[in-house]
């Protein structure tokens, strides 16, 4: 049996996560390949030079040929390009992905190779037309957010917020891309948590697959381990007795993942003794006098990131919307408890006195209210058991063991 890993990147949430299963399978045997524009991994495990999404700068000739083309004749990517450029002046989001792409990855090597091909976040790099028109192989999709059941965006409030503006061209897509998913002869979809699987399943995109699963995401329990705290906190200035507080955010920008509800937090908690540690390429500063922060900068080492997770007493992760985010996998097997709200995955595995604290409502008081929880009871959090947490639910070998079964049932 051989698996293709198929996602635009190896890099950001999805691409972490799909790379991590790509080793989990290949630890235990299981003869799997990873694709991607910025990394091909061969069946053989070995890493390739890929030409295949290498830009090729086309001749006079053939932008003229373009040109003439898309007036006279266009293409349905030119069509729905053009439509989306004339109206996403009046859009907010976070991400678009339209479902057509320059590339014809059913051509690639590595997929006539396989027996099963296993999907992540693919904007850009399928084309869903020509894609799922042509593929008779089994199709196994691993759903990192909303955007394969849905239109233009990736989550629901991107759509909520654009209901008024572009709402007709968004079910456009959402029909576009059903027409060609009705395609897929042998389906299956992996949801790394129960909501989103849930979410999937009632979007009805997914009816005609035989398999419909939570799988959580796997986690590198030999990177992220429970480390001592004094000497990292000692490198960076912060006393041993510190109540130091992690937030992660790649940027401060994306409304989705709450930044602006922890500064809201943060005003509520003067009185705390509060030290925030921050990982992310955006500086934040303390809305509140006394409230000491540390910036460590962007962190791309998978080592320096569990170092982080090892000098806080706990981190918290005011996603407003989200799957099984990644980083909530490392704090576990780091032995950190998360401060997070009852949404996605975050509602499946943050409980009360043993791995976290849930926040009531989504609110900033409410968000403040669940620190302040923490730090009273702190004490009765113990790292061991939340790393233990994390070896029952999140191992390489759990995970493969359970995408095994899917991948055979399918070629059965």
């Amino acid at each position: 049996m051989k698996v293709l890993q198929i996602t635009s990147s190896s890099k950001g949430g999805a691409g972490i996560a799909a790379l991590r299963l790509h080793k989990a399978l290949r630890e235990q045997g299981i003869a799997s390949a990873f694709l991607s524009k910025d990394l091909t991994i061969n069946f053989q495990g070995e890493e390739v030079e890929d030409a295949f999404f290498a830009y090729k700068r086309p001749t006079f000739g053939q932008k003229l040929l373009r040109k003439i083309q898309g007036r006279i004749a266009p293409t349905p990517f030119q069509k729905t390009a053009s439509v989306w450029n004339s109206i996403k002046g009046n859009a907010i989001f976070e991400n678009v992905s339209l479902p057509h792409s320059v590339y014809q990855l059913q051509d690639h090597p590595l997929l006539k190779e396989a027996d099963v091909l296993n999907l992540h976040w693919i904007s850009g790099i399928v084309d869903y037309a020509d894609f799922f028109s042509a593929i008779q192989k089994p199709i196994v999709w691993t759903l990192h957010d909303m955007n394969p059941f849905s239109g233009l965006f990736h989550y629901k409030s991107d759509g909520s917020n654009n209901e008024t503006t572009i709402s007709a061209f968004d079910q456009r897509i959402q029909e576009y891309k059903r027409k060609y998913l009705r395609k897929i002869q042998k389906g299956a979809i992996i949801s790394p948590s129960q909501w989103l699987l849930e979410e999937a399943t009632q979007s009805g995109f997914f009816d005609h697959f035989s398999i419909k699963k939570c799988i959580p995401n796997a986690i590198d329990l030999q990177t992220f381990s429970v480390q001592d705290a004094s000497q990292l906190r000692s490198k960076h200035s912060i006393p041993a007795d510190a109540f130091v507080v992690l937030f992660i955010s790649h940027s401060l920008e994306i409304e989705r993942k709450g930044f602006r509800l922890l500064l809201e937090a943060l005003t509520f908690l003067s009185h705390l003794p509060i030290t925030i540690l921050t990982v992310g390429k955006d500086e934040l500063k303390s809305p509140v006098t006394g409230i000491k922060i540390i910036s460590l900068g962007k962190i791309s080492s998978p080592r320096e990131m569990a170092s982080s997770y090892a000098m806080a007493d706990v981190f918290v992760l005011p996603s407003k919307e989200d799957n099984l985010p990644n980083v909530m996998l490392e704090s576990f097997a780091g032995g950190t408890p998360v401060i997070s709200f009852g949404i996605g995955g975050m509602k499946e595995h943050v409980k009360k006195g043993t791995t976290g604290i849930l926040a009531e409502t989504i609110s900033g008081e409410a968000l403040a209210k669940a620190i302040q929880q923490y730090y009273n009871s702190r004490k009765e959090y113990r790292s061991e058991t939340i790393r233990e947490y994390a070896e029952a639910h999140f191992s390489f070998k759990k995970q493969a063991i359970a995408y095994h079964e899917v991948y055979k049932k399918l070629l059965s």
